[in-house]
């Protein structure tokens, strides 16, 4: 699929193998297998699925959606920089914003803070923190336009004090040159 920006693709393309492992390592409590389902919030389009997913309605209004899969939405957020050297070149970043949302096992969501009725949402976090960080050095994004040199994510936890809800939101920020010639 095709996003805004190629750091969108990349970040999705990263969490890939997050879906799989997922899958293989979590159950729920009918024994299907965990799902988790990849989001171009820019477009609303799931990579894991043939549905659109608004993630900008409220959670709670998702029950339905988040009864099928957690999610794992990315979406362009900023660019900018400024100009180095006697070339023209851009020091530079990109952000992607990364939005991670689930609901519990008790309302039939894929969420288990146990692990055995679902995945723990912290679990999920981290592996898709360390899906990302794979390549904190020089990240393959296709951007022909950008040679990234390395990557950094900040943390936002949003669903402390939720019942039935978890919300995590991550920026991933890609830093790097950019050729204006």
């Amino acid at each position: 699929m095709t996003s805004v920006h190629p750091a969108v693709d990349w970040v999705l393309d990263q969490l890939a193998p997050v879906v799989d492992n997922v899958a293989t390592d979590y159950s729920l409590r009918d024994g299907d297998p965990v799902v988790l389902k990849r989001v171009d919030r820019d477009n609303s389009q799931v990579y894991d699925g043939s549905q659109s997913v608004d993630m900008t309605d409220p959670i709670h209004k998702r029950e339905a959606q988040l009864k099928t899969g957690a999610f794992a939405g990315a979406s362009f957020a900023d660019q900018g920089g400024d100009l180095v050297g006697t070339e023209p070149m851009v020091d530079g970043d990109v952000v992607v914003s990364v939005l991670l949302e689930g609901m519990t096992y008790r309302e039939y969501g894929h969420i288990d803070p146990d692990g055995e009725k679902g995945i723990p949402f912290g679990e999920l976090v981290n592996r898709v923190r360390d899906a990302l960080y794979d390549e904190v050095s020089y990240p393959s994004v296709d951007d022909p336009r950008m040679s990234y040199r390395h990557l950094t994510i900040d943390d936002d936890p949003q669903s402390d004090g939720w019942k039935d809800f978890y919300r995590h939101s991550l920026d991933v920020t890609l830093h790097g040159y950019e050729d204006l010639s």
